[in-house]
């Protein structure tokens, strides 16, 4: 069972624990102590420098994001995608170590080549594809946090001009936010707060200090059922909004690693473990069919 985030400081300190530190990457994926086999056809794909026993490739990661990422009370980094990013790992037969680090850090580090791949449920853009690969894994969308019972009736994008809402830096909420002064918003602007992690931004809603705060779907629904007693927040939006795949991120060129990952992916997917570790986690509904590439289907 995963560790239960019980308050949103308890979800602040998630962050801050593993900050900085490294983990090596278990044999099984974790949670599901189901064994995945190495597949010497996919491990050929990778590049050859890749195969030999002793490498390991570094993987960045923000570890306050449920149930993508987060520090279960043993201290290591758990979750959905990690979970996921293991088993596909396992089944290259490449080991890896985990550098954690703020969200808006991460892109840069891959750019800079400090890390080789990213797992931190990114949304896979049109933008970030300019410089960067997607092996994508899930489909997500946007929710909208506000306290429980909704005291604002805030259903909407556009319920949100000229309220003070909270965001997590560098990410496609914020975004999101930026194109909604732009438009509807413009004649009263959203006030956008921005935090370094999802957890900080949550909490100014609990603190009254915003009326909202604009996250990923997964993650803000998990936070509505997990923290307090399910009864300190709630998503305010019924309708999907800004649906976007989630994926896997490496730098712009990598290809054979781009295509060892996806195909290792496709692979979980066809023999049934990437339904296992989605249903453990319970977010079934965004399964992918087909582990696409920048959100194509490979040739």
């Amino acid at each position: 069972m995963r560790a239960v985030i019980g308050s949103v400081a308890a979800a602040t300190a998630l962050g801050a624990l593993m900050t900085g530190c490294s983990l090596e990457s278990p044999q099984a994926a974790e949670g599901n102590g189901q064994e995945v086999e190495v597949h010497d056809d996919l491990r050929a794909l990778l590049p050859g420098e890749l195969r030999a026993e002793s490498t390991r490739i570094t993987v960045g990661t923000e570890s306050g994001y449920p149930p993508f990422e987060y520090t279960n009370e043993a201290g290591r980094i758990v979750g959905f995608e990690i979970d996921l990013f293991d088993a596909a790992s396992d089944r290259l037969g490449l080991k890896y170590t985990f550098s954690d680090m703020p969200f808006k850090s991460l892109l840069g580090e891959l750019y800079a080549s400090n890390v080789d791949a990213i797992a931190a449920a990114m949304s896979d853009t049109a933008e970030r594809q300019i410089d960067y690969d997607f092996v994508d894994y899930y489909n997500d969308s946007d929710a909208i946090m506000v306290p429980a019972g909704n005291p604002e009736g805030i259903k909407t994008l556009k319920d949100l001009c000229g309220r003070p809402v909270a965001v997590l830096t560098g990410s496609t909420q914020q975004e999101a936010l930026a194109a909604l002064n732009g438009a509807e918003c413009r004649a009263q602007p959203v006030q956008v707060l921005e935090f370094g992690t999802d957890a900080d931004a949550l909490a100014q809603v609990q603190a009254g200090k915003a009326d909202a705060e604009l996250t990923q779907w997964s993650t803000g629904a998990y936070n509505a059922r997990q923290v307090g007693s399910g009864d300190v927040f709630e998503v305010a939006n019924t309708e999907v909004i800004n649906p976007s795949p989630l994926g896997f991120v490496f730098l712009k060129g990598d290809v054979e690693l781009v295509r060892a990952y996806q195909a290792a992916l496709q692979s979980l997917i066809d023999d049934g473990t990437y339904a296992e570790i989605l249903e453990e986690h319970d977010l079934s509904a965004g399964a992918l069919e087909t582990a696409t590439i920048n959100n194509q289907v490979p040739q």
